[in-house]
């Protein structure tokens, strides 16, 4: 059998091989969902939080959701027999290439870490990762400076997670040009993947002008090509040409292609022209786009592939076996773009969404607001860096390695900062988020006023910010804010890119004032001054603070010392506020100044001798400036903690109003349904609400209990619910019981104890007695690789949990088998033509 190669299942955006699981339960099903792209940074500019993106619930941010719906299920996808009980797991990862975005990493890194390091394994196992440009930038439309940066930080990127060189890059939307594959082959990248469009001409390696040969769309696509560098130094990179209509219906196909249809579709591509079937897709299709698609690859690959005589094989083993002996010219173009790059720049007509008479004049404008804020900002680098840097787009090029804390801000300040250190990671921040400000998904979509482009919107105004963090801001702001107003939104009522910057952007910012009001706020609604040492992308010091009440009215005041955790500097500010109610809060703050201590304990004077309010907020205001704080001076990202403790109350009082009702009318309503009658929702909701917290509250006094037997109260309540057809909906009881059942079987396992495994038997009767939707998922995970294990497998009653997690006992070590008659194939191979997939 020939080599088959599946490039890349995007972790952050591009390819992947696609497959399907055999048998209705493995059919994909197209999943409605908003197409919020993963690839691009999502972090608030300033804090470099996600904050809660409520389209994503009930996860807190589309890259927690996409996370539990794709990335992580590929780590462990399931091949399952017609019972739908677990056969094996297997890591996608490991039998496909796939492109590791660095931004999406990052984010994993911090807060998905078993993930990531699932991901980091799978590339260990077979060398399966490939690299992506850093940023999700469309190289073409990048000037000479970011296009080297962003390759050469992607590389280095890759270097620091996965421990070895990237040989191969993805190309964000695919965008290429001569000189994006010149820059590659100059830092040493052998290979990328480009829709078979793309390519302009081939001929023979080695062959004269009057060779070539017109390409495009009709590519044989069977074989990789090699692009050559124009000067001559033979140096190129390898191209492999995806299969356009295969790739095309695995993305956009109605869900229901099977791994046998999968397969027979493979072979039928490479009948007769033998070499490499390439299929390149967004990896977010396996999981999020097609539920269950995971389980497509898994069985399509683990079991179809093998079985057809198909071999699947990384990119690059793949160019080994089946070398380049063509040569060839590409466009400048992108996959998603019929007109080339005109997705980026023009109002081309390509968008995703929109309604009708929609357009998208507004690229070309906001393209050009951003590159009059490039060209301010690298003057400013340059003018500036000369005198910081021993060479400033050396150090440029160097700074990922601080971003992605491979090495340390004195031992980098060591080696190229020679001026003010601050000053000089002011200016390299100001250069990162230049390059945010033109992430692809922000003309991608349909209209200027999504949260794509906003987001690129912010990263311009951050820009700003740290310009005038160092006296270079000038009238950029307004240069850009007139530009952005030549660009108009399709959606009635939202008006020109000005007033989306007024309305959208400027909000987000978060400066060293507004991070201060925050703890101002955190001392008055959560009634305790946090002690939280990180808060809106600084480090906090609190160097004193009083917190004093009078009646319903409460005062606090403090100075606080800020040091940016990017650019080190360092701000001290002094604040007072008074709580006036629930979330009524007004006070002031200011950087610090001679004297301050005397003004706190004037005002403190005050408030303890009983002065007015509206004559104790004047003395505010004439001791400490304008500068104001009330409710929108919370964090972004810190909007749920800083509110909490005030919701809780209101919540508690509501919920223990609605079960005195209850109590009060509990007769009633048994002797309702003992008729038959139907309950009025105003009273089920009464029940559900009253007996749902009483649960939540017993299970929460079990503190985590893995013994059974302790939750026989909560058992009781449970079953009071259902008799009244109460469906208990307990969310926060549910993810902690599911940290017992894990925490228990781990334990069983690592300790061979048949004991622990009866709890966990016993906690999962817990479970289906109560209905709570408790995923089983990493549970059923541990008991799969403890069947594995002959000596785990041995635990007493190990097999009955086993079975109790869905899984087939029988079948766990066995090479699954398809489950599927020969009737089933269609068209099966010839000797000797089984193409390379």
């Amino acid at each position: 059998p020939e080599a088959v190669v599946s490039a890349p299942p995007s972790v952050a955006s591009g390819a992947a091989a696609a497959a399907a699981p055999s048998g209705d339960e493995g059919r994909a099903g197209r999943k409605a969902s908003s197409d919020v792209t993963r690839q691009p940074p999502r972090e608030n500019p300033w804090t470099e939080e996600v904050p809660r993106e409520p389209s994503a619930a009930p996860a807190h941010d589309w890259n927690e959701r996409i996370t539990d719906e794709c990335y992580r299920p590929n780590a462990h996808a399931r091949v399952v027999d017609g019972n739908n009980q677990v056969v094996a797991i297997v890591d996608n990862f490991r039998r496909l290439s796939f492109n590791a975005g660095p931004t999406l990493m990052s984010w994993m890194e911090r807060n998905e870490p078993e993930t990531y390091a699932d991901i980091i394994a799978a590339d260990r196992a077979g060398r399966t990762a490939i690299a992506q440009a850093h940023g999700h930038l469309i190289l073409p439309l990048c000037d000479d400076a970011d296009l080297r940066t962003q390759v050469r930080w992607g590389l280095a990127d890759f270097r620091y997670r996965f421990g070895r060189s990237a040989e191969a890059m993805w190309l964000p939307e695919c965008g290429v040009d001569d000189r994006t594959l010149a820059v590659l082959a100059e830092e040493g990248v052998r290979a990328t993947i480009l829709a078979p469009g793309q390519s302009r001409r081939v001929r023979a390696i080695g062959g004269d002008d009057g060779s070539w040969r017109e390409a495009g769309w009709g590519l044989d696509v069977g074989r990789p090509y090699r692009w050559m560098h124009p000067d001559q130094s033979g140096r190129g990179v390898d191209i492999v040409f995806y299969d356009g209509p295969l790739s095309s219906e695995v993305a956009f196909g109605t869900g229901s292609l099977s791994s046998q249809a999968f397969i027979d579709r493979v072979v039928q591509a490479g009948r007769g022209r033998g070499g490499i079937v390439a299929v390149s897709t967004d990896g977010e299709t396996f999981g999020h786009h097609h539920r269950f698609g995971e389980r497509m690859l898994a069985y399509a690959l683990e079991v179809e592939a093998p079985r057809r005589g198909v071999e699947v094989r990384g990119l690059l083993d793949a160019i080994r076996e089946v070398p380049a002996t063509d040569q060839v010219e590409v466009h400048s173009s992108a996959w998603s773009c019929a007109h080339g790059l005109g997705r980026w720049t023009d109002d081309c007509g390509c968008h995703t969404g929109g309604e009708p008479g929609w357009n998208q004049r507004w690229r070309k404008p906001l393209r050009e607001s951003l590159d009059l804020l490039r060209g301010h900002a690298k003057e400013v680098f340059a003018r500036r860096g000369s005198v910081l840097f021993n060479d400033p787009w050396a150090a440029r090029d160097a700074y990922i390695d601080v971003l992605n804390g491979s090495r340390t801000r004195d031992d980098f300040a060591e080696d190229h900062i020679v001026g003010d250190v601050v000053d000089a990671f002011t200016l390299l921040e100001s250069q990162r988020h230049a390059m945010s400000m033109y992430a692809s998904c922000g003309w991608f979509f349909n209209d200027l006023s999504g949260i794509e482009t906003v987001q690129i919107l912010r990263y311009a105004a951050r820009v700003i910010d740290l310009l005038d963090e160092v006296g270079e801001a000038g009238d950029i702001e307004a240069r850009v804010v007139t530009h952005l107003a030549n660009a108009e939104s399709n959606v009635a009522g939202i008006g020109s890119g000005a007033d989306i910057w007024r309305e959208s952007v400027v909000s987000s910012r978060v400066d060293a004032a507004r991070v201060v009001g925050h703890i101002a706020l955190q001392d008055l609604l959560e009634s305790h001054s946090s002690n939280s040492t990180m808060l809106g992308g600084h480090r906090v010091e609190r160097i004193d603070h009083v917190h004093r009440d009078r009646g319903s009215v409460e005062w606090c005041s403090g100075r606080v010392l800020l040091e940016h955790r990017r650019t080190g500097r360092s701000t001290e500010h002094t604040f007072s506020a008074l709580r006036l109610g629930a979330l009524e809060v007004s006070g002031f703050v200011r950087a610090s100044q001679a004297g301050d201590d005397a003004v706190l304990e004037s005002l403190a004077t005050a408030f303890d001798e009983g002065v007015p309010v509206a004559e104790l907020l004047q003395r505010m205001q004439r001791a400490m400036g304008n500068r104001s704080i009330d409710i929108s001076c919370v964090v972004p990202e810190a909007v749920e903690d800083i509110v909490r403790n005030v919701a809780t109350r209101v919540t508690d009082r509501l919920v223990d109003t609605f079960a005195n009702l209850y109590d009060e009318h509990r007769d009633t309503l048994e002797q309702l349904q003992w008729l038959g009658a139907v309950v009025p929702r105003e009273l089920e909701a009464t029940a559900e609400l009253a007996l749902g917290r009483r649960v939540e509250r017993e299970l929460a006094n079990q503190r985590d209990s893995d013994n059974p037997d302790d939750y026989a109260v909560a058992l009781e309540l449970a079953r009071e619910a259902k008799a009244q057809g109460v469906v208990l909906n307990v969310p926060v009881a549910a993810r902690s019981f599911r940290r017992v059942l894990e925490g228990t079987i781990t334990r069983a396992v690592n300790g061979r104890d048949g004991e622990g495994i009866r709890q966990a038997i016993g906690l999962l009767g817990v479970r289906d007695e109560f209905g709570m939707h408790v995923s089983l998922d990493r549970a059923q995970e541990l008991v799969y690789e403890a069947l594995r294990d002959p000596q785990s497998r041995a635990i007493s009653r190990i097999d009955e949990l086993a079975e109790r997690l869905g899984i087939a006992v029988e079948a766990v070590g066995v090479r699954p088998s398809p489950r599927v008659r020969l009737s089933h194939i269609v068209g099966a191979p010839e000797p000797g033509d089984t193409p390379t997939l």
